[in-house]
């Protein structure tokens, strides 16, 4: 199920345009008012799980 999902979302949208589109969504949110505070949680968390998961493949 997993690959599947993956070849899917492969074939629809390049993962790149995928990370694109959701950083100019973040960047987005702070002129309809979302506090910056708020914006950079979401970027401190992005950022955290991609460390993990990073770490994770490195002791795998």
């Amino acid at each position: 199920m997993k690959e599947a999902i993956a070849m899917a979302r492969e074939q629809w949208l390049p993962g790149n345009a995928i990370a694109d589109a959701l950083v100019q969504e973040l960047i987005d949110l702070g002129s309809r008012g979302t506090p910056p505070a708020r914006t950079s949680a979401y970027l401190r968390g992005v950022a955290h799980l991609l460390d993990a998961t990073a770490a994770a493949l490195r002791t795998n």
